[in-house]
This record gives structure tokens, sequence and C-alpha cells, in this order.
């Protein structure tokens, strides 16, 4: 009877390690699953926020991003809006653009980028407007942040 036991033990072991491994390799799948399931999103703090407007250039185009102040409950004070530009050909080594982020007609700031070396200057024509960060090289787009007070 202690051989039998110890036979079933073994076997049904032995039966749970494929369901392991289709466990384990698939933990993508089930992650992805259950993200989708829930409706859960990525943070705009993290991806930028969603594209508000997007300007056509030669060669590549600026992607002007909403201005994100969002937070676990409510909205902070300071928040940021993320500018990137984005290679059809390439990006140029030096751009030079006025942004109107608000869409209100009226650039609020003016960006200058150069790629090498990296720097950012930032020219404010905007009280809300504080500094910029970056400028972060995001797969073949470079982008910045410009930080933003309410």
């Amino acid at each position: 009877m202690a051989r039998l036991r110890a036979f079933t033990g073994y076997f049904v072991a032995f039966l749970t390690v494929p369901f392991y491994m289709v466990l384990i390799f698939g933990m993508g799948g089930w992650m992805n699953l259950l993200v989708s399931t829930t409706g859960l999103k990525v943070s705009p703090w993290f991806t930028g926020g969603e594209v508000a407007a997007t300007v056509q250039h030669a060669g590549y185009r600026t992607e002007i991003h909403r201005p994100v102040f969002d937070a676990l409950i409510g909205e902070r004070s300071e928040g940021f809006v993320q500018v990137s530009w984005t290679p059809d050909k390439a990006v140029p080594l030096r751009v030079d653009e006025a942004i109107d982020y608000n869409t209100d007609g009226r650039p609020e700031f003016a960006v200058q980028v150069t790629t090498e070396p990296r720097s950012a200057v930032l020219t404010s024509s905007s009280p809300g407007v504080v500094r910029v960060e970056g400028p972060y090289h995001l797969n073949e787009a470079w982008a910045v942040r410009v930080i933003l007070r309410k």
C-alpha cells in the first residue's frame, strides 16, 4: 500500500510539470489577458500621455502630447507636456520649434534641441512653463519634457 501511495504521488507530480511549464512560459499571455480584461493602462507619467497634435515637417514630424497633471487621486500642481520628434527619414541634428500645446493659437514656449551633443534650451512665453528636461532618445525618436505649473 505504501508503494502505491508513493507511485501515485510521483505520478501526480509528474503530470503537473507540463501544467507549470505552460503556466510559466505562457505568463506573458496570461498577463496581457488580465490587463486587457481589467482595463488597466500604463500611467502617462511613463508614456508621456496621448498625442494631442502632430505637425508634419520634411523628413520628420513633431508630436505634442497632452499636458499631464494626473495623480493617483485628482491632479498635481506640477505636470509636464512631452514633445517628441519622430523621423520619417531622419530627425535633424538641431530642431528649433515654437510649441502651442493648448491650441489657443499662441505658442507657450520655444524649444531648441540639439541631438549631438544632447542639449535642450527652453524659451518660455507663458508663466506656467517652468523648465525643460531632456532630450531623451526613444527608439528612433527624440523627446523633451517641459515642466508646467498650474
